[in-house]
């Protein structure tokens, strides 16, 4: 007599939630022998986006053979790694120590005749009263135009473009980072020339970004420290260019059929390693500003969820962005 029951479960959901598939086979052979002998082998494997095959090769009396496999999608037919990138810089390595007789501080150059936000906070409002009005979902560097930037994780190049002015001085590049192929998780790093470009001389450069004289391709694997560029663009208001550079971290997430992304606190995301020091050199930087600028409440750093963050997280949709603590 041979009996089987074949049972499918599967659960789905969007927005980055897992796909479980559980299949359960159970075969029971049974044949009446002068001798008698019961082996039970019972086998659990879990393995992501993997297909799983087990085979079974035993002279016995009685089988059962139980396998049970499981296998986690997200949405899109993605991996769904859920684990997020740890950071090992915050693209810029130099923050100090600040010199209170020049206004320098590591890569920071704080300048009288520029009175501009140089380190712009993690949920610090952009436009203010205006139907513009966004929280900023990203740390904002204004520092010298050779400044340079390093890559602060392990990673795939996911997407990058050019991204010339429009509305507002850019003439840069912009560049994703996923920590896996499949993964929901991205670092963003907005506003950056390649390192053969001229930052002595105020022209555009669109020369392609290079990692270790390897021009920058879709899927190209790098490693957190990688030189990757100088800093981008940005208009001095006296009609000259400084620098500027941008730093992201979130996840992607299923809203109906649209994606949205939500960001997270960088400082939250730090590798253990570096993360006393980096936090340490976020609060100096913010001290800093506050003494050159002669105003101790500026940042209000008591009332952060973290070093540089108003907000634990930003969600963005359609060009909105919904903070919280």
């Amino acid at each position: 007599m041979k009996k089987i029951f074949l049972s499918i479960l599967i659960l789905s959901s969007c927005g980055g939630s897992s796909d479980v598939v559980s299949v359960q086979d159970t075969t029971t052979t049974t044949v009446q022998d002068t001798t008698t002998t019961t082996v039970q082998d019972t086998t659990t494997t879990t393995v992501q986006d993997t297909t799983t095959t087990t085979v079974q090769d035993t002279t016995t009396t009685t089988v059962q053979d139980t396998t049970t496999t499981t296998v986690a999608h997200s949405g899109g037919g993605m991996i769904n790694n859920d684990e997020p990138p740890l950071l090992m810089n915050l693209l810029i390595l130099n923050w100090g120590p600040y010199d209170p007789s020049t206004g320098v501080s590591g890569d920071f150059e704080f300048r009288e005749d520029m009175p501009l936000t140089y380190f712009d906070e993690f949920g610090r409002v952009h436009s203010p009263g205006t139907s513009y009005a966004y929280d900023n979902p990203t740390f904002e560097y204004k520092v010298p135009r050779d400044t340079q930037v390093y890559i602060p994780i392990n990673g795939f190049v996911d997407f990058f473009t050019w991204q010339p002015t429009g509305s507002y001085k850019q003439d840069d590049w912009e560049i994703m980072i996923k920590p896996t192929r499949g993964s929901n998780w991205t670092l963003v790093i907005d506003h950056v020339v390649a390192l053969s470009c001229d930052r002595s001389i105020n022209v555009v450069c669109d020369d392609p970004l290079t990692i270790n004289g390897i021009q920058l391709t879709n899927g190209m694997q790098v490693e957190a420290g990688d030189l990757l560029g100088y800093v981008g663009n940005y208009e001095d208001g006296e009609g000259g260019t400084f620098g500027r550079t941008e730093i992201a971290i979130g996840e992607y997430v299923m809203n109906g059929n649209q994606r949205d992304f939500n960001n997270y606190c960088p400082t939250n995301y730090l590798h253990e390693s570096v993360k006393s020091s980096i936090q340490a050199s976020v609060n100096q930087i913010m001290a800093s500003y506050e003494s050159w600028k002669g105003d101790s409440s500026f940042y209000d750093e008591s009332n952060m969820v973290a070093p540089g963050c108003w907000y634990s997280e930003i969600y963005e949709s359609n060009g909105k962005t919904t903070p919280k603590k």
